[in-house]
């Protein structure tokens, strides 16, 4: 949780009110007053400014981080046309590197539930037209769980995205929150393959699940604080006692809290729905991973995604966990070969992570259940991320350069296929 992100933009934006001030801009003043303000960020040695929207050749600047932008066109895939405050010099950049000045989903260390939720209502203010919120159910710890839909609620394309299933997985709502607002903030100036955004979300509903398992996420955060209930904190210590006498762990308890998986009640919702359920369960009592409950979807969390999913069919899912940078798209015995090929090779060519071959086995995961019933599916299976769980920090930019346009080439396939 960073304290500090708040009182930063502030400082930015009043130094980027004095800058136009000062410096003179060529567009008018109603033209610059609706263009986004942003700034550089991840760029390392300086992100690269170019003269046409190829961006090839020699670059004409180089901005390091922190240097104030205005985008005057775009983004066009991840290109962006920008003026640059305290110069008369425009061009051209990768638009992956900006961030908006006043952007609401903005927390680089720990994200958390109660931060996700004040950033869905500030967006939901924000965008009042372009985003809808659903509450789907309430946790084992009672915390409500979003849905949150972009685009054409009416459409026949629906767009899925889930993150957060896994508790000490939660680098992955944080993404996928921004590129929420990265969508919503160029909703009608962006374009991804030649067409707008506002037609690409035109044609599909883009329903994002930002944070499924958020007693878990808070477990793994905060430790045994992180919860609300006391029965529930016994739980947690009995999972603890029960894993140090069989062995699953030896790690100290604040380390094995960090480590969790599972959801309040030691229930792994990866292994919770019915296709597979069980199958050569290895653990058979609550655990801060890979039991698999007591019942298929017998936890609120697992029946509220299953809700969502079999009332939509999307016909396009995306799933995020941590980690290895490797992507799975395909179980064994699904009819759907080549439709999961085709996308996987689709995805990847943008998200270059290793393609992982289908399993060969079905265990009781979400991605068993999409292609249990025989409905055609695309979908794709990210982790994000190299090195072990909960990821620091540091690992946030590049997963961010990996995957800010996924949401918009996403559906510009569902929009061509």
């Amino acid at each position: 949780m960073n304290l500090y992100r708040k009182p930063f933009q502030i400082f930015f934006l009043f130094s980027v009110l004095l800058f136009s001030f000062l410096i003179p801009i060529k567009a008018t003043a109603s033209e610059v007053s609706s263009f986004p303000t942003c700034y550089v960020r991840f760029s390392g040695k300086g992100l690269s400014v170019y003269a046409d929207s190829s961006m090839k050749g020699k670059p004409i600047a180089t901005l390091p981080d922190g240097t104030a932008v205005q985008v005057i066109s775009g983004p066009m895939d991840s290109c962006a046309g920008i003026s640059i405050y305290g110069t008369a010099l425009d061009g051209y950049v990768d638009v992956r590197y900006l961030k908006q000045a006043d952007a609401i989903v903005c927390d680089y260390d720990m994200y958390t539930y109660e931060e996700m939720v004040e950033d869905i209502r500030q967006l939901q203010a924000r965008y009042p037209g372009l985003l809808h919120v659903n509450t789907i159910g309430t946790s084992v710890d009672n915390r409500a769980l979003y849905e949150l839909v972009m685009g054409n609620e009416n459409a026949t394309e629906h767009i899925l995205i889930q993150a957060g299933i896994h508790a000490r997985e939660y680098a992955n709502p944080l993404l996928v929150m921004e590129q929420l607002e990265y969508c919503l903030k160029y909703y009608d100036s962006g374009t991804y393959g030649g067409i707008s955004y506002r037609e690409l979300f035109s044609n599909a509903a883009i329903h994002i699940i930002p944070m499924v398992n958020p007693d878990g996420i808070a477990i793994s955060q905060f430790g045994e604080s992180g919860l609300r209930s006391s029965e529930l904190i016994q739980t947690v210590r009995t999972c603890y006692q029960c894993d140090i006498l069989t062995m699953r762990t030896k790690s100290s308890y604040e380390n094995y809290l960090k480590e969790w998986k599972a959801n309040a009640h030691g229930v792994d919702l990866n292994r919770n729905f019915p296709a597979g359920f069980g199958f050569d369960a290895k653990v058979v009592l609550p655990s801060y991973s890979e039991y698999a409950g007591a019942a298929p979807l017998s936890e609120p969390e697992t029946s509220a995604l299953a809700s969502v999913t079999q009332k939509y069919s999307p016909s396009i899912i995306i799933s995020y966990h941590s980690m290895g940078e490797i992507a799975y798209y395909d179980v064994a015995g699904t009819g759907y070969h080549q439709l999961h090929k085709d996308f996987s090779k689709y995805m990847l060519s943008l998200v270059p992570y290793k393609k992982m071959p289908a399993g060969d086995i079905m265990t009781g995961s979400y991605l068993d259940y999409i292609y249990s019933n025989g409905t055609p599916v695309c979908s794709i299976t990210f982790e994000t991320g190299n090195v072990a769980c909960p990821l620091p920090a540091t690992q946030y930019p590049n997963i961010w350069l990996q995957h800010s346009i996924v949401l918009p080439a996403a559906a510009l396939y569902a929009y061509i296929n």
